[in-house]
């Protein structure tokens, strides 16, 4: 193939394809099937540079990297394990977990694709709040509770999964937080996300052997 540079916009692209968490190897290959037509670029000497050259560059947009420096470059991605990597959009912004009443006719409008360095896919809180406040805060597929587990650093947190992903819808639509939002565990939502397409509830379920149900 001819020459290619390795670039953070598609990366980022690359790892929204994924579902937003996923390993360096996942995520060349993804950059290699979206923009090399699947054949490493002639300027990288082999797949392992292909892919070093990745890691390094999202090391550098992430904040447990060592000399990270927030004023000059924005935390993009967090490192959630070894060469495995998440999106970190929202990540310096303190988001509340109390359940809150909300109108049964007010509309939360997700996926809308804001322009800054990059495009990201913006979240409504006020949806995932009236997701938890209708499901609770335990794991639908696995009934897992961090505050159990956890004790009071537990308390309150849980993901919130789309059920169809937001990188899958590519625009802005409006979610209905029962219909189209699950709260999850993070173990059961990395293993959503570890396929293409995305695993379903039911099918994560079937794995589990959980008598919870899925509501889908």
């Amino acid at each position: 193939m001819a020459r290619y540079t390795i670039n953070i916009a598609d990366i980022e692209t690359a790892l929204l394809s994924l579902g937003g968490d996923a390993k360096a190897k996942q995520i060349q290959d993804k950059v290699l099937a979206m923009f090399c037509n699947g054949v490493f670029p002639e300027n990288y000497q082999d797949q392992k540079s292909f892919r070093q050259t990745i890691q390094r560059k999202i090391e550098d947009y992430c904040p447990q990297a060592k000399g990270y420096d927030s004023s000059k470059k924005e935390g993009k991605f967090l490192r959630v394990g070894h060469g495995q990597y998440r999106m970190a959009a929202g990540y310096f912004q303190t988001e509340s977990l109390a359940i809150e009443e909300v109108p049964e006719a007010e509309d939360y409008v997700e996926g809308a694709t804001k322009k800054i360095f990059v495009n990201y896919y913006e979240r409504n809180p006020q949806a995932r709040k009236k997701c938890i406040e209708h499901y609770g805060i335990k794991c639908v597929a696995c009934g897992f509770d961090f505050e159990l587990a956890y004790g009071e650093a537990g308390r309150g947190f849980i993901h919130v999964h789309h059920v169809v992903p937001l990188s899958e819808v590519r625009t802005s639509y409006v979610v209905n937080p029962i219909e189209d939002l699950r709260p999850v565990c993070a173990n059961c939502h990395a293993v959503i996300h570890r396929t293409l397409p995305a695993l379903t509830l039911a099918e994560l379920q079937g794995m589990l052997g959980s008598s919870v149900p899925s509501s889908e």
